[in-house]
């Protein structure tokens, strides 16, 4: 009896044995595939690492780029609007004067009407004298 039962307990191993050897390959399977899953993974992640590395790059200097022309347009902006204050500034001068101008021509206008006037109202009396 102890034979068989040695029999058949060594076959019983010997199932066993084989089971758990093929359990064994298949998680050893399944290990490569996951660690090759893994690896894709790594590899994609680190791919998408780098572009973001790059688009962050690309961006900055796009940022930069942006701020340089803004705070030139600022600086320009500003040129401009004390220009154009200057120039409103001239041209009120300008008024002044034109404004000035006229007065003193109309002046000169009137003194020399006023002169012709007066000349003329003198050789009015002197022709009233002569009468």
């Amino acid at each position: 009896v102890s034979k068989n039962e040695l029999d058949w307990l060594h076959q019983d191993l010997e199932i066993k044995v084989k089971k758990w050897q093929q359990e064994k390959k298949e998680n050893q399977d399944n290990l490569k595939a996951l660690r090759n899953t893994a690896k894709k993974h790594t590899d994609t992640n680190d791919r998408y690492s780098k572009t973001i590395d790059e688009k962050e790059k690309q961006h900055n200097v796009y940022l930069n780029k942006y701020l340089k022309t803004s705070n030139k347009f600022a600086n320009e902006k500003v040129k401009l609007e004390e220009l154009i204050k200057k120039s409103q500034d001239d041209c009120q001068e300008c008024v002044k004067r034109a404004v000035k101008a006229e007065i003193s021509v109309l002046n000169n206008w009137k003194e020399t009407e006023i002169w012709k006037l007066n000349g003329r109202a003198a050789n009015a009396e002197a022709s009233l004298k002569a009468l």
